[in-house]
């Protein structure tokens, strides 16, 4: 398994998988117990097994070989010609062979929820360069001009005056928590007055003035200043474990389509079978109609051959289905759903060979998956950020809740002149002064605002804790279940392949013994018939559920992605 490069980039690209462990097993007995009956202990013939599960590719060459073998035996052959028809539908003009492998990085590679995931780590980096932009400094210019007309009380101010005044600077908050400006104006004044009264007309001022508020209550540090880059950090994180998630997820769907579209294909053989077994059957009985059958007989017959029929249908379009969801697993351009296309799962080692479902025993150790799971799940890392989000906030609400003192200083350098220039080179010469120093309090009358959002944000902060123990509750129970239903789903092959094998030979004991088709031989065959079909789709519903079982575990522990060698890498977005 190759190891996940993680970065706290914008876009995320997923690499190929590079092997897969689980695809040419063999299958054992379940383990010894203390008293067996007879037969028990049998092993599992592969050949035997997937005589009575093969993928129609396998049952239309076999059956087709049969034909030939039985000659001029009539009857035998339209068995297996009526067995081929009945599979057929199944095959399209066009045909792909897809291993699981080549499913999960088409998936991995077009899948839209996984693209749709992918944008979230971008967006969530966007917003902690927000944050941050907070402590980046503004420049700023001021620039105004007033012309004034305006009727006065005394000869010593003229009725009009124009007053010109540009002001720019850079001002810039701390992390403490401070309020910087440094700033430099230039005023111009005019007035039509008496030359007396104002020697020096129009006027120019100029100052350079540095301006400091420090909070020392609310507001003040770098906790409290820096809280929201946190917070956005910790989203950004928040985003990278939900697209492993995401990730995660979509790999067990797509692994969950491609063995339920193995196991659809092969019910219809079994379907098939079972359809054609009835069908043969009912036209041995009614040919006989006149002679020794009675009707009931070949109306029990025909109800239930009718009832095979409809239920081949369903089990065909089943077929559709599984190829259609796992089509939209993929989401490749090369694979539509509008293409007549039948899609057969392969095996990764003969891509022209239809896939064997393995069923090798994974022996676990619950404790130990356990513990994986809390190393790797994700919903637990993102429970933990929002822990820490909440307790930011919690710490945030304390500070506003506070007073509002804060600290003024002022220092500003004057300078007067006929131009200006002369303005300027006055204050050059630091000659007039002006310091500023002052405090400003603000208390609000029972402050229920602000201490409700700090009540509120310690709530919030408790229920993130409760929120983070639910999960870890969810997590153990996850693996539990995934151990128990891996166990008990490979538990079950043995029994279901062994009822199948005894379901087989019950049948050819009936057929073998029947000396005519009375109403108890009758219903005893039809009943053989049923019951070999049903133990061979139990059996393949056994071993699929634990090949499905089998990753499952791997989700609910979190480690999917290295089960199946997954890397994330990370690009910069465009």
């Amino acid at each position: 398994m190759s190891a996940m490069k993680k970065r706290p980039i914008a876009t995320v690209t997923i690499q190929a998988m590079v092997s897969f462990g689980m695809l040419f097993s063999v299958c054992h007995p379940a383990a010894a117990e203390t008293t067996r009956g007879p037969g028990a202990d049998e092993t599992i013939d592969d050949a035997k097994l997937l005589s009575h599960i093969p993928d129609p590719e396998q049952a239309l060459t076999w059956h087709a070989h049969q034909e030939k073998e039985v000659g001029t035996r009539k009857s035998e052959a339209t068995f297996h010609r009526d067995i081929m028809d009945l599979i057929s539908p199944v095959k399209r003009p066009e045909r792909m062979w897809l291993t699981l492998p080549d499913a999960l990085h088409r998936a991995l590679a077009n899948s839209f929820a996984i693209r749709i995931e992918s944008y979230n780590p971008a967006i969530e980096t966007t917003r902690v360069v927000e944050a941050e932009a907070v402590f980046d400094a503004v420049f700023f210019l001021n620039v105004t001009n007033n012309k004034q007309n305006v009727p006065t009380t005394t000869i010593m101010q003229g009725t009009q005056a124009q007053t010109f005044n540009m002001q720019g600077g850079i001002r810039q908050l701390l992390p403490t928590g401070m309020a910087m400006t440094t700033s430099l104006s230039l005023s111009r004044n005019w007035q039509k007055t008496d030359p007396r009264f104002q020697t020096v007309n129009p006027a120019y001022f100029s100052a350079f003035v540095v301006d400091f508020r420090q909070p020392l209550l609310r507001g003040f540090g770098l906790d409290y200043n820096r809280s929201q880059i946190r917070v956005s950090k910790n989203n950004r994180r928040v985003a990278d474990l939900a697209f492993r998630r995401r990730v995660r997820d979509t790999m067990l769907d797509t692994e969950t389509a491609f063995w339920q579209l193995a196991q659809a294909r092969r019910l219809v053989p079994i379907s098939a079978r079972l359809v054609a077994a009835y069908r043969q059957l009912y036209g041995e009985l009614y040919e006989r109609r006149d002679f020794d059958v009675l009707w009931v007989t070949i109306a029990e017959t025909k109800a239930r051959l009718e009832a095979a029929r409809s239920d081949h249908v369903r089990v065909l379009n089943e077929v559709r289905n599984a190829e259609d969801r796992l089509i939209v697993m993929m989401n490749d351009a090369a694979v539509d759903l509008a293409d007549v296309i039948e899609i057969i799962p392969a095996d990764s080692s003969d891509v022209r060979s239809p896939v064997f479902i393995p069923c090798e025993e994974l022996l676990v150790d619950r404790l130990a998956e356990v513990q994986a799971a809390l190393d790797h799940r994700e919903e637990l890392g993102e429970a933990k950020l929002q822990i820490d989000n909440a307790k930011i906030y919690v710490g945030a609400a304390k500070n506003e809740a506070l007073p509002s003192f804060d600290l003024l200083f002022r220092y500003t350098v004057d300078g007067l002149g006929k131009s200006a220039d002369a303005a300027f080179d006055e204050v050059t010469k630091n000659d007039f002064h002006e310091y500023f120093v002052g405090v400003e309090l603000e208390l609000p009358v029972g402050n229920r605002s602000r201490r409700a959002a700090l009540q509120r944000a310690r709530l919030q902060y408790a229920q993130a804790i409760a929120g983070l123990e639910q999960t870890f509750e969810q997590v153990i129970l996850d693996v539990n279940v995934s151990v128990r239903k891996l166990e008990t789903s490979h538990d079950v092959i043995q029994p279901n392949y062994a009822s199948m094998q005894a379901s087989e030979e019950r049948l050819n004991s009936i057929i073998a013994r029947a000396e005519r088709k009375d109403w108890f031989q009758l219903n005893q065959e039809l009943t053989a018939h049923q019951a070999l079909a049903n133990s061979r789709r139990a059996t393949l519903d056994s071993l699929a559920n634990y090949n499905i079982a089998i990753v499952g575990l791997e989700k609910a522990k979190g480690t999917l992605l290295e089960y199946n060698g997954v890397s994330i890498t990370a690009e910069a977005a465009p």
